[in-house]
């Protein structure tokens, strides 16, 4: 998007997810079938950052998160009521989000939007990022190993930003300290989100039966959502101060709920408070991560910004496989 811009961008995504859909519906191999869904999660991730980069402003983009946040309450029940057909047609879901993509392109033909500030593709910046974004979800599995090889990788970053100012991560970028405490903010929030919708069903398991977990669970995600949605319409009302707080107090205390919470309803709500602040923090500080950096770097912030976000669905997990065991 930063050297081809928001059209190639666009068309380079919903390809990929494009052949990963059809990988997943025709693997004879698991191979084949581990391929089709990075293809589809690479062009679903560029999909969705693309969509938060055009939104512009909270509101839109809380439209965006509530939405993704709604598929990921929904997505489960779905997936089990279409699997009766087929176990391949859960896969496919990501197929219909491809019929905006020409309305889209409409859009971004009938508006100009200015590539940012770029030389050439800096891959020696994108396998930093990759290599240290594993490591850290290898941490649970291989301990310090994992940490040693994401010390290494953070110092070459470090080092490959300060040479190359205008690379993958441009130091414009980093060097902002409210696309910095925006990005930390919504990395924390979405990875306790995702951790936590992990272990709170673990915890229930003792008190209600599996049915009944997920329904609750589906009920609390679709809540915070919903309420996500709802409260950032009234953000610019609220101010920065009282917004900022409100996002972090409710993080802390969906943290907080499942530690001291004795009652099973009351730890189930853990996931609807994680939702509403990982969605709405989302919305709100993408916002601000863009008018952090100068003009020529803002769609690259909100990508970097977006990642940031996105680190959570793999943290999370990796977290929550470490807190179970």
């Amino acid at each position: 998007m930063r050297t081809r811009g928001v059209r190639a961008a666009m068309l380079a995504n919903a390809a990929l997810v494009l052949i990963g859909t059809l990988l997943v519906a025709l693997a004879p191999a698991l191979p084949m079938l581990l391929a089709g869904r990075a293809a589809q999660a690479a062009g679903g991730g560029g999909l969705v950052t693309i969509a938060i980069t055009l939104a512009g402003t909270t509101s839109r983009t809380a439209v965006i998160t509530a939405g993704v946040g709604l598929v990921g309450a929904f997505g489960p029940l779905a997936g089990s009521t279409l699997s009766a057909i087929s176990w391949r047609t859960p896969l496919l879901l990501s197929l219909p989000a491809l019929l905006a993509v020409p309305a889209i392109l409409r859009h971004v033909a009938a508006h100009h939007f200015d590539r940012d500030t770029a030389t050439s593709t800096d891959i020696v910046g994108i396998l930093l990022v990759m290599t240290l974004i594993s490591a850290f979800v290898l941490v649970p599995r291989l301990g310090l190993a994992a940490l040693a090889a994401a010390a290494i990788a953070g110092l070459l970053l470090t080092v490959h930003v300060r040479r190359n100012i205008a690379g993958f991560v441009p130091r414009a970028v980093v060097g902002a300290q409210a696309f910095v405490t925006a990005s930390v903010a919504a990395c924390a929030l979405s990875t306790s989100y995702f951790a936590l919708l992990y272990t709170v069903p673990r915890m229930l398991e003792r008190h209600w039966p599996a049915e009944r977990i997920g329904l609750m669970t589906l009920i609390m995600l679709a809540t915070g959502s919903i309420a996500s949605l709802l409260f950032t319409r009234w953000t610019p009302r609220y101010g920065p101060t009282v917004t900022r707080t409100i996002l972090l107090a409710t993080g802390a205390v969906a943290v907080a709920l499942p530690l001291t919470a004795p009652w099973p309803v009351a730890i189930v709500a853990a996931n609807a408070f994680a939702a509403f602040a990982a969605t709405a923090a989302m919305a709100w500080y993408a916002a601000r991560a863009g008018k952090a950096v100068p003009p020529g770097h803002r769609a690259t912030a909100v990508a970097l910004f977006t990642l940031c976000y996105q680190f959570g669905g793999a943290f999370g997990p990796a977290l929550a496989t470490l807190l179970i065991a």
